[in-house]
């Protein structure tokens, strides 16, 4: 029992160090800049640490992956940036003609909700696959339709943490990211293991 009381705290204060990490690498790359860097090294931490293969200095590591990304993430804050616009966009489209229009609210709430699902799927995916080219925007999208358990499970994080953070929203300088990106990263590890496995199998099949 203590035992395990200790490997929670330890977990948190874990996910309190990345948080920091990810804040600090956030505003040395400007913020616009730095958020996609940063956030894919959050996600690759994780990894290795949910595989036991963590290096001994987080801040090292953090600090690797996040260089060895920065330049190749930084269409994908061209990307992020432009589905931001999209979002203000649809804000406005809401406000100025979707009251009332009830199949446009429907459509615009939908097209935003799957969005946010992709981006949700999108760094578990690039820091365990490594894709590269179309597969960046692919994989995440085809993820959404042959994980709808895991997408379901996501969901029900997003809203746990977002009641968390309403009742002390002190947490969300602590934890903010790391969290709901260590929660998200479990489910997905465990699924990724779960599909490499079937694939080994039906390949050795394959070949006898």
């Amino acid at each position: 029992m203590v035992n395990k009381i200790y490997e929670v705290f330890n977990r948190i204060y874990y996910l309190m160090k990345l948080n920091g990490l990810w804040l600090l690498f956030t505003l040395l790359g400007g913020v616009v800049f730095g958020i996609i860097p940063a956030t894919i090294a959050l996600y690759a931490c994780i990894r290795q640490q949910i595989r036991n293969e963590s290096e001994t200095h987080l801040f090292q590591m953090f600090k690797r992956y996040y260089v060895e990304t920065f330049r190749r993430s930084m269409l994908f804050s061209v990307v992020f940036a432009a589905i931001a616009l999209f979002f203000f966009g649809e804000t406005v489209i809401l406000v100025n003609v979707g009251t009332g229009n009830l199949l446009l609210e429907i459509a615009i709430k939908v097209t935003r909700l799957l969005i946010i699902l992709g981006v949700a799927m999108f760094f578990p995916i690039f820091v365990h696959f490594d894709v590269k080219g179309i597969k960046t925007v692919v994989q995440p999208l085809l993820f959404l339709l042959i994980c709808p358990l895991e997408v379901l499970y996501m969901g029900i994080i997003f809203v746990l943490v977002s009641l968390l953070f309403a009742i002390s929203p002190l947490l969300i300088l602590f934890i903010g990211i790391a969290l709901p990106a260590y929660g998200m990263s479990l489910i997905m590890m465990k699924k990724f293991t779960r599909l490499e496995k079937n694939i080994n199998f039906t390949t050795s099949a394959q070949t006898k």
